[in-house]
């Protein structure tokens, strides 16, 4: 029989003090044993006093960044593995925005499916309409098994850590997927954001056709507007000309793009 399940939800949070609350007491409600690890980028609102007065649960711990700094997405692994040096041992390690509401069952459910399936990293999702035409799993709400996590941490800091993680799994022939359980992502991305997406591409190694295709997806199924789902390729196409340094998967992620465009054009061939 297989033992219950702990999980270790890892939060990078900076001026939360609207909606951190909500997040850990959904993390502290979930129906398997679940413990929390914030990492505080020197807010300066009552986030601080928020996460002071939930530490006395004794299932919630937190530490902080020790300077106010820009606003930068490189940060955020960075935070992570801060939160992970105050965290125990877990079976699954999970990663969560300031601003996400969980159900429940959230947890269990995702555990279900993953040792069913025997996927080392997957997420619920926000959006219904969305999931129809993920293929990645998101970056909050995503669970990661601990065999899979003491592999790939410290996490790279770089703003294509997300992306890293799962190709990162793949390389090593793991399996990721994305699950019909829903959870509430509390801010929408902003415009800005987009481009990151188009970095992230670049220091992964994936070829910029890919990501072509990705922003015309997002245009036809109404996942993002036009202007910004044209801003990931654009913003993919200035670090082209940037070039920085990819990330160590990046030779891994364009061999197996290349090796999918052979076979689909050998399916055009062969029809």
């Amino acid at each position: 029989m297989k033992s219950k399940p702990k999980v270790t939800a890892l939060i990078p949070c900076r001026d939360g003090e609207k909606t951190i609350r909500n997040t850990i007491v959904s993390l502290l409600n979930q129906t398997v044993e679940t413990f929390i690890a914030v990492a505080d980028d020197a807010s300066i609102d009552n986030t601080p006093i928020i996460l002071k007065e939930l530490s006395e649960t004794g299932r919630v711990r937190s530490i902080r960044y020790p300077r106010r700094e820009p606003r930068n997405y490189a940060k955020v692994p960075v935070l992570l593995n801060m939160a992970l040096n105050i965290c125990p041992d877990s079976d699954f390690f999970m990663i969560s925005g300031d601003d996400c509401v969980y159900p429940p069952d959230y947890a269990k459910k995702l555990i279900s499916f993953m040792r069913n399936d025997n996927v080392d990293l997957a997420s619920g999702c926000h959006d219904v309409k969305v999931f129809k035409h993920l293929t990645l799993p998101s970056g909050s709400g995503r669970l990661v098994t601990a065999r899979l996590f003491k592999r790939i941490t410290p996490l790279p800091s770089n703003i294509g850590w997300e992306s890293w993680m799962i190709f990162k799994a793949k390389s090593m022939g793991m399996k990721v997927a994305v699950y019909p359980v829903r959870y509430e992502h509390r801010r929408q991305y902003s415009f800005g954001s987009t481009r990151t997406f188009g970095y992230s591409a670049y220091v992964n190694g994936v070829p910029v056709i890919f990501t072509i295709f990705r922003a015309l997806k997002y245009i036809i199924f109404g996942i993002h507007t036009p202007v910004n789902a044209v801003s990931i390729p654009l913003g993919q196409l200035e670090y082209m000309i940037r070039k920085p340094e990819k990330l160590d998967c990046a030779a891994y992620v364009n061999n197996a793009y290349k090796w999918r465009i052979k076979q689909f054009l050998a399916g055009i061939l062969h029809d």
